[in-house]
């Protein structure tokens, strides 16, 4: 199953020139213009799930252990930290890098601080190596569309940057990836495709997560799979992740 089908030579090769397959090759001088972390198991997912249950803004920590420093200054604060003994949060901090978890958290009208190993990191990445001439966007499965149709007003190029894992590409960050840039090129994936892209987001998680508790299988087949539930727009300004969509300016 080819994912760029027949026909669309011109979309694989900006695809090609656009795609970075893996936080570890993120360029040290990257090319100006919009970038899209991709992370979509949990990075990617969480952040937007954060927005939609009303946080002000996401602060993106350089290192994981910061936030509580974050707290200090902002005492109305939640932040999130690692998910601790059996995924049930790290004891000091609000909330992990979950979509399901962070239901149950208070977070409307609050700001919130996180980071995470790849997603997270990715942004800080772009945003120490870029400055002023990369904008930083987080994109996933569940605001994918959202994400590309904001971008479509935008007179810059777009880039995609898989998260990965380890150094490595994820199938999941590239399923992920081709989502959003595909609704980006306005050539919307088939049926069959989004089929692909389940499997690839499903069997690239979810053999690991079988092993795991119930939390893991909750955050994909609830809401990392839940395919445009999302309208939220992250993009970072300064330090912050913050919603750019018409609903949330």
């Amino acid at each position: 199953m080819r994912l760029v089908s027949d026909g669309e030579d011109d979309l694989e090769a900006e695809l090609l020139e656009t795609m970075i397959p893996a936080r570890a090759q993120i360029p040290d001088d990257p090319e100006p213009g919009n970038y899209v972390v991709v992370d979509v198991a949990q990075f990617s997912t969480t952040v937007p799930e954060l927005f939609a249950n009303g946080a002000e803004y996401i602060y993106i920590t350089e290192e994981r252990g910061n936030e509580p420093d974050f707290k200090a200054e902002h005492p109305r604060a939640k932040i999130g930290g690692s998910s601790g003994p059996n995924y049930e949060g790290e004891e000091g901090y609000d909330f992990f890098n979950s979509p399901s978890f962070v239901q149950d958290v208070d977070v409307a009208g609050r700001p919130t601080a996180m980071t995470s190993t790849n997603g997270g990191n990715a942004v800080t990445d772009l945003r120490l190596a870029g400055g002023d001439d990369v904008d930083v966007y987080v994109g996933g499965l569940t605001n994918g569309k959202a994400v590309a149709e904001h971008l479509r007003d935008s007179d810059r190029r777009a880039y995609f940057v898989g998260a990965g894992s380890n150094g490595k590409p994820s199938p999941e960050d590239l399923a992920g990836a081709l989502y959003i840039a595909r609704h980006l090129h306005e050539r919307p994936p088939t049926e069959e495709q989004r089929a692909v892209f389940r499997e690839m987001v499903t069997f690239g998680k979810g053999p690991k997560y079988e092993r795991k508790p119930q939390v893991k299988r909750t955050d994909l087949y609830e809401y990392t799979l839940d395919f445009d539930s999302r309208e939220v727009v992250p993009k970072l300004v300064d330090q912050r992740l913050v919603d750019v969509s018409d609903g949330g300016e």
